[in-house]
């Protein structure tokens, strides 16, 4: 089997699709390859036809369908596609961009959220605790003060945990040097000094991860790692990703901060859902 990803150049949608395609390709014996959308005036290619293609990012969905024509082969889009979607032959959209109690379409598979990379075959998980920063957005109002007190809370209340606290782009330059004062005994990672695979290590040792809500991606990539999630207080602007928060943490699978007293919960049941759509494409398209 050979799967062509399109690439709109995005690392978190790349992340989807590629954590989707490593996903198969541990269930049927095959390659992959990366195809970027801006690579030339005509548009990406394939150095030998694909058996199927997949892509994330509404500047991909022509190329699919025009690609999906060429060479015959299913097209697979991650995400909710701006198309219509009875335009391409499967579609995995997240649960919360769907409307409750509609009847799925034949070729529409729910996901719990955003494809990872993070692997089906978890080691051992260590004390460690880790907590993940994200940044101002429309989704959550962003107000520093809080959110050190919050971590402050957490990392005196569980004193024996070595602890680690990362950011991102996102993150307001001055509140990792303000949690590295303030807390010594935290270790804190710029994300400009951390390798590639930094996140996916730390999530992978860690039991229990503290994650601001707005960051979506990372608070699945820490389920699908086994980790034992809450999420860190940020006020909700109730828009759909705030209200997919709020659907998660009604199901038990994160502990909103407000909610919290140590130790903090385990996920209701294992979470991979790279590999749960891999086995149901390979099912539909057979």
């Amino acid at each position: 089997m050979h799967l062509l990803i399109l690439s709109d150049g995005k690392k978190g949608h790349e992340n989807q699709t590629l954590g989707l395609a490593e996903a198969i390709l541990r269930r049927r014996t095959g390659t992959y390859e990366i195809s970027s959308i801006s690579q030339s005036k005509s548009g990406p290619v394939a150095d030998r036809r694909p058996d199927a293609i997949l892509a994330a990012g509404h500047s991909t969905h022509p190329f699919l369908l025009r690609l999906a024509r060429r060479y015959r082969c299913p097209s697979i889009v991650v995400m909710k596609p701006s198309l219509p979607s009875f335009l391409f032959s499967q579609c995995l959209i997240p649960e919360h961009d769907l409307k409750p109690g509609k009847k799925l379409k034949p070729n529409i598979i729910a996901t719990k959220g955003a494809l990872n990379r993070i692997p089906e075959a978890l080691p051992p998980k260590t004390e460690a605790g880790l907590i993940m920063l994200g940044g101002p957005s429309k989704h959550f109002d962003w107000q520093t003060q809080p959110l050190l007190a919050a971590i402050e809370r957490i990392v005196s209340q569980e004193p024996q945990r070595p602890w680690t606290v990362g950011d991102s782009r996102r993150t307001p330059a001055d509140l990792l040097p303000l949690l590295a004062e303030k807390l010594p005994n935290l270790e804190a990672v710029s994300h400009q000094d951390s390798p590639p695979d930094w996140l996916r290590d730390q999530m992978l040792e860690a039991e229990v991860a503290w994650i601001t809500p707005d960051s979506t991606s990372m608070l699945f990539e820490a389920l699908t790692a086994g980790c034992c999630l809450g999420t860190l207080p940020l006020t909700p602007n109730e828009t759909r990703l705030s209200r997919a928060h709020d659907l998660l943490a009604s199901q038990g699978w994160l502990t909103p901060f407000k909610s919290y007293s140590p130790p903090l919960p385990q996920a209701p049941a294992p979470l991979h859902e790279s590999a749960r759509c891999a086995d149901l494409l390979l099912e539909r398209l057979a």
